[in-house]
């Protein structure tokens, strides 16, 4: 088992040699020039890397970690660099990243950093400090510009952690997932592996530089919604959509006569066959099961093809009234008027996509729930309650919230 990082004096780790991390990137490969396998060590080379930040984020529950940022790996303050080599080992080899992690500990010297690689040479769990002369010689022309206390300290500072294998370790990020997210068998490890994995890419390629952090948690409510996602498209299609709609209408029956008060966003994905008036009769539903008593009105938000104007103007042919966040005709949107309108309550708040962001960002939502037919949305509110549905149709919504009573069933 992969241990947690310990602190005192010079940085370590519970369990050397179990420790994963990330390696530099894949325009070195084993300290030799591109060659035509290239593609298979580059390959290789980003899988080891995802293995790597998974196993950090499994065995480090409650911290954030985060990946690709100053380093490949940043678990509070230690920060990592992993290489996967064919090479035997040697000063030179890891010389790139020794440079690399200097010129970050010079802004900080409160930082502890490791490198952990695979050099076939070497036993897993072997560790190695180098000494002030092998830092110059791996700093090379650089070595000038820093101070000799700035060398010693990093010295103490750092150390090489010898790796096990691409396969071991992706042995042991199936254990993991078996153990901490509950995986039920091989299989069912291999799917979670190839869930996540594909969350880390998005994480890295679509999140900016500082805002790449992930949790346990995170994971966890990924599977979450996989696990649901996979049983209710697989429920559908064996028992038929009509039993499918009884299943989902069954998880929102009413349990109390009261609508809990607490502030709800409802999106619903729409494609180029729905009709405007097809998303009345939705709204219409939406309205009678949330705006009750003390419940503040639902903000919905229609995602998709359809232009936001056409549902507005089927909704007000239909005396199907709504606050939109315009005060009237030709003002600007604002967030706030849209919150707190200034006239009672109409029982929706209808949301461009465009202003989601702007409104999760003003509104702690309580409770998302999101109606796909292809794609489930991001996570827009991390506190809220999060409750993803795949639909074939927005029309499904009526069947799902038909009148019988109103609330959530909790």
């Amino acid at each position: 088992m992969v241990g947690n990082i310990r602190r005192g004096g010079p940085h370590c780790f519970t369990r050397p040699g179990t420790m994963p991390g990330c390696w530099e990137g894949c325009t070195a490969l084993g300290g030799k020039t591109w060659s035509s396998d290239g593609g298979h060590h580059a390959i290789k080379g980003f899988a080891f890397q995802f293995d790597a930040s998974l196993l950090q984020v499994l065995t480090n529950p409650g911290v954030a970690v985060e990946i690709e940022g100053a380093q490949d790996i940043g678990v509070r303050t230690f920060h990592i660099q992993v290489k996967h080599r064919s090479t035997s080992y040697s000063l030179s080899r890891i010389a790139r990243a020794v440079r690399q992690m200097m010129s970050q500990f010079a802004t900080d010297s409160t930082l502890g950093f490791a490198l952990y690689g695979h050099f076939p040479d070497r036993t897993p769990g072997e560790t190695l400090r180098i000494n002030r002369e092998e830092l110059e010689t791996a700093l090379g022309k650089f070595s000038d510009d820093y101070s000799n206390d700035i060398k010693d300290w990093f010295t103490k500072s750092f150390e090489v952690i010898f790796a096990p294998d691409f396969v071991s370790q992706f042995s042991s990020v199936l254990d993991h997932l078996k153990r901490t997210l509950r995986a039920r068998s091989e299989a069912e490890a291999l799917c979670w592996h190839a869930v996540i994995h594909g969350y880390l890419r998005d994480v890295i390629l679509k999140r900016p530089l500082g805002e790449r952090s992930i949790t346990l948690r995170d994971l966890r409510d990924l599977v979450h919604r996989a696990r649901t996602a996979v049983f209710e498209a697989s429920y559908a299609q064996v028992c038929g959509h009509e039993k499918y709609l009884r299943l989902i209408r069954e998880e929102y029956k009413s349990v109390t006569a009261h609508v809990p008060p607490r502030e709800r966003l409802i999106l619903v994905e729409c494609d180029d066959q729905t009709h405007p008036l097809d998303l009345v009769d939705v709204a219409v539903c939406l309205q009678r099961r949330y705006f009750a008593g003390e419940s503040p009105a639902p903000y919905v938000c229609f995602r998709g093809p359809i232009g936001l104007l056409s549902i507005k103007h089927a909704l007000w042919q239909q005396r199907v009234h709504f606050h939109d966040g315009f005060d009237y005709g030709g003002a600007e949107f604002s967030v706030q008027s849209l919150v707190s309108p200034r006239l009672p309550g109409h029982g929706i708040k209808l949301v461009d996509p465009l202003v989601l962001a702007q409104l999760v960002g003003h509104v702690k939502m309580n409770e998302v729930h999101d109606f796909y037919l292809t794609e489930p949305t991001g996570n827009l509110s991390p506190d809220a309650r999060v409750r993803h549905v795949i639909v074939q149709s927005p029309s499904d919504l009526c069947e799902v919230f038909k009148s019988g009573g109103s609330g959530v069933k909790r």
